[in-house]
């Protein structure tokens, strides 16, 4: 995978698209800051995970139709997961289905939610419950981008990026160390330090490149990759937590759950690029639980549970929703 810089994309832009009508579908915190850079026709939306719903993918129909967007027309989803998931959603229902591509403006987006043609919207505040899954023709990553990412978010991609690492057992405590030991504003001081970046982005989207190539549609081994997020869904529901902040927390239950050996080195890790690694006392463990029994992965009445035994050592265990410890 190659990484861009801004003048890069533009002109990898332009050689994707060639004659094609382009309709961006943009965050609007994204076209503020960086707009400038992707001069096309626009669908500017609210990104947050409340706005992730049926109703905003119809107000996107919408739009497209008084812009009498065709079958032709590229759409560009050019934000973060949750703009690049409306962005592939719609593409997938409009007029029955329309190209589309995406630039990732978030490290989550980079390695985890633009790669894999899994686009969904949210459902009375479930996560992604109703989805397709369909590829983009490309996915163009400019690390760059991330300059003006708050702190928060970026930590959000350091959990997923985490996450790639534990299952296929390589980066894991290099990368930690790099993210325990630099912020995002210190990163990009130098060039040995932004090189090291776009080589871990670069390894934990081949990660996931490499399974959805094998199991597009999850019938098997990509259930690895749903690896903590059973429980970071549950938590998203129940309470107000970020995404990255649910999933390393979810890290942990599956470390739990797997009797892991390596579970200190797990939490140790997590805390250090400090990222959660326990349940909010506040959250009740009956919703909780109640909540994982609604958990997309449910059938015949288990879970298919994502465990670690090890660093490397990812497993799939059908497990009842109520024998799942929290």
């Amino acid at each position: 995978m190659k990484t861009f810089t801004p003048s890069e994309i533009t002109h990898e832009l332009r050689r994707l698209i060639g004659t094609r009508r382009v309709v961006a579908i943009i965050d609007e915190k994204v076209d503020r800051l960086h707009g400038t850079l992707f001069p096309f026709e626009k669908i500017v939306i609210e990104a947050t995970e409340e706005r992730k719903t049926l109703a905003t993918a119809e107000e996107i129909v919408h739009q497209l139709l008084h812009l009498h967007a065709d079958r032709d027309t590229l759409l560009l989803g050019i934000g973060g997961g949750i703009t690049t998931d409306l962005c592939g959603f719609v593409a997938a229902i409009y007029k029955r289905g329309v190209p589309f591509g995406f630039i990732p403006t978030t490290l989550l987006a980079m390695v985890d939610a633009a790669i894999g043609g899994k686009n969904g919207v949210n459902v009375l505040n479930f996560k992604n419950m109703i989805g397709t899954i369909r590829q983009p023709e490309f996915v163009l990553t400019c690390p760059n981008l991330l300059r003006t990412l708050p702190p928060k978010e970026f930590r959000n991609g350091v959990a997923e990026m985490l996450k790639t690492f534990i299952i296929s057992g390589q980066n894991f405590g290099e990368s930690g160390s790099f993210f325990a030991e630099n912020e995002l504003d210190t990163i990009f001081c130098t060039e040995a330090k932004m090189a090291q970046l776009c080589h871990f982005i670069t390894e934990s989207r081949a990660v996931k490149e490499r399974i959805v190539k094998e199991d597009e549609q999850e019938q098997g081994l990509r259930r690895l990759l749903n690896l903590g997020h059973t429980f970071a869904h549950a938590l998203e529901h129940c309470a107000k937590i970020s995404h990255g902040e649910a999933v390393s927390i979810g890290i942990v239950c599956a470390a739990k759950n797997g009797h892991c050996k390596d579970i200190d080195l797990i939490v140790n890790t997590l805390k250090q690029c400090n990222l959660p690694t326990e349940i909010p006392a506040d959250i009740d463990k009956k919703m909780l639980l109640e909540a994982i029994s609604q958990d997309k992965k449910i059938a015949e009445g288990r879970c298919n549970l994502i465990v670690i035994h090890a660093i490397g050592d990812v497993r799939i265990i059908p497990t009842a929703p109520g024998a799942i410890l929290c």
